[in-house]
C-alpha cells in the first residue's frame, strides 16, 4: 500500500459519507482500499452511489496518484482521448468478464518520462501475447472465464433452525446470543427438566458447562458438550454459514479451479502459490456442496439411505397400509370357524363375544400379515435394526379392520429419521466448513488472479486477433513502419491493404529523407485520414506499452501527443481563435508527435495556407517533435515557409474494371501529390447515362483544356 493512502480520505474525492459507502459494501476498510489500488472498477461500481464512469475516474484518478501521470498528460486533445477509447473499445470485445472489461481502463499511454512503466507493461503484455497463442482455438478457456466473478462472502446466511446452543451460565448466553445472533437459537436453562425440554425440540444440541454432564439423559436426547464457547470455531457450531458463503460462489470457484487447470495443462505456470495438492483438495471439497449450501447426493451413502428412506416413508407406509388390508380382507374371505356347543352357549349368554372368537381364530395370520408388512417398509425402504423397531409400533397388535397407520408412531419414525440424518450431515459439513474456511484467503487470491489474467489474456487475443507486433523503441526521433494497417478499418472490414510510411531516424527512411516535420498530400479518398489515424493508433499503443498494427515498426518515445480531426466547414471567429490557441501550447520544447488533418478548414485557403506555414516552421525548431499535416494546399504552404518541411503524396494513377480508384496507398517520399478530382468525375460520368452523364462529361472537360 502507498505510504500516503493509508485510509479512504486519502484518497481525493472520498469524503466522509463515500468512505462509509465502501466499508460498508467491502466490509472493511483495507478490503476497500486493496480494491481501489488493485483497480477493481467491477466492484467499486456496485457500491452505493458510485456508477462505472465515476468508478473508472476514481481509479483512473488513483493511478495518475501513483504514476505520477494521467491521460491527459500524453493525450493533449480531445481527438487523441477519442482514438484512446475506440482502441479501448476494440480490445474490451476480447475480455470475457466484466471485471476485465472495466479493468482495461487503468491502462492508458504514458510520457516518456516513464519509460521504465512502459517497458514493464511491454514485457507483461508479451507473455500474454505468447499466452494466448498457446490458448488459440482453446474453446474451454472461452467457455470457463464468462462464469467467473469476484467473490462475495457477503450474502447474509439464513438462520439454521434445528439446531440450539443451551447454556445455564449467564454469561455464556449473553456471549453465544451476540456472537451467533440471527444465525442460531440459544435458550438458558435454569433446570435439568428444562434443558431436557428444550433438547427435544432440537435435531442438534450444543450444550456450553459442565452442569448436565452427570445426569444420566433420556435416550432421545443426544447434546454435544462442550466447556468453553469461546475456544470453539464457528465451523464446529454453524459449519452451514462457512459453506453457504461458498456456495453462492460456487460457480466462480469451480470455473477458476478449472482455468488454472487447463493453464497448468498447457505448460503456462499459473497462481504457484497454490500447489497442485492444495488445489485438488480445494476441488474435491467444494465438489461435496451444491449451490444451496447443502452437501451433495452421495457424499454419505448412510445419509443418503436415510434421506431417502423419508422422502419415501409416507407413500411406503400407505401403499403398505393398502397391502395389509387386502391381505386381511382375502383371509376373512376364505376363513371357516366353526363353533363348538359350549362356545354357542358362551356367545348366547354374553359372556364372550363372537369377535373375541373370531381374533382367537385369525390372530395368527393377523400377526403374519402385520409382520408381513413391516417386513415391506423395512425393506423397501433398507431401514436398519434400530429403525425397525419404531416401524414395528406403526400397527396395532390387536385385531384391526380395515388397518390404520398409527399417526403418532409414524411421526415419531420420522423424527428419528430426520435427527439422524441431520447428525450425519452435521459432522459433514463440520469437516467441510474446516476445510473451506483455511481456503477463503487464498481462494480469493485465485479468483482475483484469473480475473486479472483475463484482463491480459483480452490483450493477447486482440493482439493475435489483429496480428500485432512489438514495436522497437527508438533513442532517436522518428517513427516508421512496414505493413502498417488501420485498426479502426481492420475490425469493421476484416481486411485492409497494408501501408509502408516513416518519418524522422529510422531504418525505413530512405536516406536522406529523415524529415520530422512532413506534409501529406494526395488525391481525396486515397487514405490519407487512414494513415494519419494508423499513426495515432500506433503511437498511443506504443506509450501504453502494447503492441502495434504493423509487420514491423520502430517508434521514439515522447512526452505527449496532439491529434487534431478534420474540422466541418469553416470555423467561426470564435472556433478559429480556440483552434489557434490549441496550437499555440505545441510550441513548447517538449518531445511531441503532432497529427493535423486538413487544417485548412478553419479559415480561407491563403491565410490558412500562411497560418500552417507557421505553425510547421515553429514544429521544425524543435529536435524532438515528429508531425505530420495532411493538407490539399502544400503547394501554397511551402511558397509561405522557407523551412525545410518535406512533402510527401499519396496519389491515384487511374480507374480499374470497377470504377475504383487505383491507389497505392504508401505515400511517396518528396513527391505533391494532386487531388485528382478529375479520376472522381470520370468515376461518375462512367457510372451514369442520360443528362447526368452528360453533365459529368460537361465538368471532364474543363480539366482537359
Amino acid at each position: 500500500m502507498l505510504a500516503d493512502v493509508r485510509t479512504l480520505q486519502d484518497i481525493p474525492r472520498i469524503g466522509d459519507k463515500m468512505s462509509k459507502r465502501f466499508v460498508e459494501h467491502f466490509g472493511s476498510e483495507d478490503q476497500a482500499l486493496s480494491a481501489i489500488l488493485a483497480g477493481d472498477i467491477a466492484s467499486i461500481s456496485e457500491v452505493e452511489g458510485i456508477g462505472q464512469r465515476y468508478a473508472i475516474s476514481l481509479i483512473q484518478d488513483v493511478a495518475s496518484r501513483v504514476e505520477g501521470v494521467n491521460v491527459s498528460d500524453f493525450l493533449r486533445t480531445r481527438e487523441s482521448t477519442d482514438i484512446y477509447e475506440k482502441l479501448l473499445d476494440i480490445i474490451k470485445d476480447f475480455a470475457h468478464t466484466r471485471y476485465s472489461r472495466d479493468k482495461l481502463h487503468v491502462f492508458f499511454p504514458y510520457p516518456s518520462t516513464k519509460t521504465e512503466k512502459i517497458l514493464q507493461i511491454r514485457e507483461s503484455v508479451s507473455y500474454y501475447m505468447e499466452t494466448a497463442h498457446i490458448l488459440e482455438g482453446d474453446k474451454t478457456i472461452a467457455d470457463l472465464l464468462p462464469k467467473i466473478a469476484q467473490l462475495n462472502f457477503k450474502h447474509q446466511y439464513p438462520k439454521t433452525r434445528d439446531r440450539v446452543i443451551v447454556t445455564s451460565d449467564q454469561d455464556s448466553y449473553e456471549y453465544a446470543r451476540k456472537r451467533f445472533s440471527g444465525l442460531i437459537d440459544v435458550h438458558f436453562s435454569r433446570s435439568l427438566s428444562e434443558f431436557i425440554d428444550i433438547s427435544r425440540g432440537f435435531s442438534q444440541v450444543i450444550a456450553v458447562g459442565d452442569d448436565y454432564l452427570a445426569f444420566d439423559l433420556p435416550e432421545d436426547v443426544e447434546p454435544e458438550f462442550f466447556t468453553d464457547l469461546q475456544d470453539l470455531d464457528d465451523f464446529k457450531v454453524i459449519p452451514e454459514k462457512e459453506i453457504f458463503a461458498f456456495s453462492r460462489n460456487l460457480k466462480s470457484l469451480e470455473s477458476s479451479i478449472e482455468v488454472v487447470r487447463l493453464l497448468r495443462s498447457r505448460g503456462i505456470n499459473f497462481f504457484d502459490r497454490m500447489d497442485e495438492d492444495t488445489l485438488e483438495l480445494l476441488a474435491s471439497t467444494l465438489s461435496l456442496i451444491d449451490e444451496d449450501g447443502d452437501i451433495v447426493h452421495g457424499t454419505d451413502l448412510e445419509a443418503d439411505r436415510i434421506s431417502e428412506a423419508m422422502d419415501n416413508l409416507s407413500s411406503c407406509v400407505g401403499e403398505t397400509v393398502g397391502f395389509v388390508n387386502d391381505k386381511l380382507n382375502s383371509c376373512l374371505e376364505k376363513s371357516q370357524m366353526t363353533l363348538s356347543g359350549q362356545d354357542m352357549l358362551k356367545v348366547m349368554n354374553g359372556s364372550i363375544e363372537i369377535k373375541d372368537m373370531l381374533g382367537k381364530t385369525l390372530h395368527k395370520s393377523y400377526q403374519s400379515i402385520i409382520k408381513e408388512g413391516v417386513d415391506r417398509i423395512c425393506n423397501e425402504l433398507q431401514l436398519e435394526k434400530k429403525e425397525r423397531l419404531l416401524v414395528d409400533s406403526l400397527f396395532p397388535e390387536e385385531i384391526m379392520h380395515p388397518v390404520e397407520a398409527d399417526v403418532d408412531s409414524l411421526g415419531s419414525l420420522k423424527q428419528y429419521l430426520n435427527k439422524k440424518v441431520q447428525n450425519k450431515k452435521f459432522n459433514h459439513k463440520r469437516e467441510v466448513s474446516r476445510i473451506l474456511s483455511s481456503y477463503r484467503e487464498i481462494a480469493g487470491e485465485m479468483v482475483r488472479e484469473v480475473l486479472d489474467f483475463d484482463v491480459g489474456f483480452a490483450i493477447g487475443s486482440f493482439a493475435l486477433k489483429y496480428d500485432l507486433i512489438m514495436p522497437d523503441i527508438l533513442y532517436s526521433t522518428g517513427i516508421g513502419f512496414k505493413g502498417g494497417r488501420n485498426l479502426f478499418l481492420l475490425s469493421r472490414h476484416g481486411e485492409v491493404v497494408p501501408v509502408d510510411y516513416s518519418i524522422g531516424e529510422n531504418s525505413f527512411s530512405p536516406e536522406g529523407e529523415e524529415s520530422k516535420v512532413v506534409l501529406l498530400s494526395g488525391v481525396n479518398s486515397g487514405g490519407k485520414t487512414s494513415l494519419l489515424e494508423l499513426l495515432a493508433q500506433s503511437i498511443i499503443l506504443a506509450h501504453m506499452g502494447f503492441p502495434v498494427p504493423a509487420q514491423h515498426m520502430e517508434i521514439s518515445l515522447t512526452e505527449s501527443m496532439y491529434y487534431f480531426a478534420k474540422s466541418k466547414g469553416t470555423l467561426d471567429a470564435g472556433a478559429f481563435e480556440t483552434t489557434l490557441t490549441e496550437f499555440s501550447v505545441v510550441a513548447d520544447e517538449s518531445a511531441k508527435f503532432v497529427l493535423a488533418d486538413e487544417l485548412e478548414s478553419i479559415t480561407e485557403p491563403g491565410a490558412s495556407a500562411k497560418i500552417m506555414a507557421g505553425i510547421l516552421e515553429v514544429l521544425s525548431e524543435n529536435n524532438g517533435t515528429m508531425s505530420v499535416f495532411v493538407s490539399h494546399l502544400s503547394e501554397q504552404i511551402m511558397e509561405n515557409t522557407a523551412c525545410d518541411i518535406r512533402v510527401d503524396g499519396i496519389e491515384a494513377s487511374g480507374l480499374d474494371a470497377d470504377l475504383n480508384l487505383i491507389v497505392d496507398r504508401s505515400p511517396r517520399y518528396n513527391y505533391v501529390a494532386k487531388s485528382t478530382p478529375e479520376l472522381i468525375v470520370e468515376r461518375l460520368s462512367k457510372k451514369t447515362k442520360g443528362k447526368e452523364q452528360a453533365f459529368y462529361d460537361k465538368l471532364r472537360s474543363k480539366f482537359q483544356d
